[in-house]
């Protein structure tokens, strides 16, 4: 057996760490391990914290529901995401670019229904002048040679993706924020992609609500890589094992109430009685299964 200790400050500054392993011992949580529990674990923390992976009734892991992908890698953000003014300036037409977010900051709330002006250079041959010679600018400023554009044919060409119905933050102080991708727009590595097996956008809605709730928020702790200052970074692996209750069992009008309650929730994110309705509504689903 191995003896592991949990020290509940972590994340916090120096002097909230303990002074001596005596003060450790104290003020930790001790938990004894197997060794081959510990091999065969993909990440300490949950084991840590007393979380062996004990299934709930209704809940099922997110691989369940959906896939994932992180978001579009440019390459050279400031080249390829524009502002509206700069793509007038250049001459470029706006239907040769996406709507995109760059930045997590830049989404409030839980649902994003569009707002601001990223516009994402999506361009195919034949170029047109104005293009052209953008792209040429591009080139004499040594772009071709970066990493991720050299491996592009051509070195233009913008990275493929679909447009997520639901995106997950890639950091986090904290848990998890996911967010019900209303307008359509698409995302770079800000954020990753989570993408339903069902089209039903009144099950995406739930999902998102679900993903919000208090108990999958505290369970999203678990499943990220920890940075200095208590940061969060999850990948899109991390979300697989995330458990959610199971969608597929929940009938038409619960599912239009969880999405009415994501509108709710989504005006006020702290509001502590629409949080706890959202709870309700997550435990009534799973309740179904």
């Amino acid at each position: 057996m191995i003896t592991g200790w949990h020290w509940q400050g972590r994340g916090q500054g120096e002097g909230d760490w303990p002074a001596s392993l005596d003060e450790l011992a104290a003020g930790a949580r001790r938990v004894e391990l197997a060794r081959a529990e510990l091999a065969g674990a993909d990440k300490w923390e949950p084991l840590l914290q007393g979380h062996r992976g004990e299934a709930r009734a209704g809940f099922v892991p997110l691989a369940q529901l959906a896939q994932f992908r992180r978001g579009i890698a440019t390459g050279a953000n400031g080249f390829f995401l524009l502002n509206a003014q700069k793509v007038a300036d250049l001459g470029i037409d706006p239907a040769r670019c996406l709507p995109c977010v760059g930045r997590a900051t830049a989404v409030r709330g839980l649902i994003w229904r569009g707002g601001g002006d990223g516009l994402l250079l999506n361009l195919s041959d034949p170029l047109t002048p104005p293009e052209a010679a953008y792209v040429a600018q591009g080139e004499a400023d040594g772009l071709p040679s970066r990493y991720i554009l050299a491996h592009r044919r051509p070195w233009y060409a913008m990275e493929q993706r679909a447009v997520a119905p639901i995106w997950g933050a890639v950091f986090a102080r904290g848990a998890l924020r996911f967010i019900h991708n209303a307008a359509g727009w698409s995302s770079l590595t800000c954020f990753h992609g989570i993408y339903p097996f069902s089209d039903d956008p009144l099950l995406h809605q739930a999902l998102v609500l679900c993903l919000n709730c208090d108990s999958v928020r505290a369970a999203s702790r678990l499943h990220g890589r920890v940075y200095g200052g208590g940061l969060n970074k999850f990948e899109p692996n991390d979300l697989k094992g995330l458990m959610v209750p199971d969608l597929r069992l929940a009938d038409r009008a619960l599912l239009e109430e969880m999405a009415a309650h994501l509108a709710l929730l989504d005006a006020a994110p702290e509001d502590e009685a629409r949080r706890r309705k959202a709870d309700e509504l997550a435990e009534e689903a799973a309740s179904r299964g």
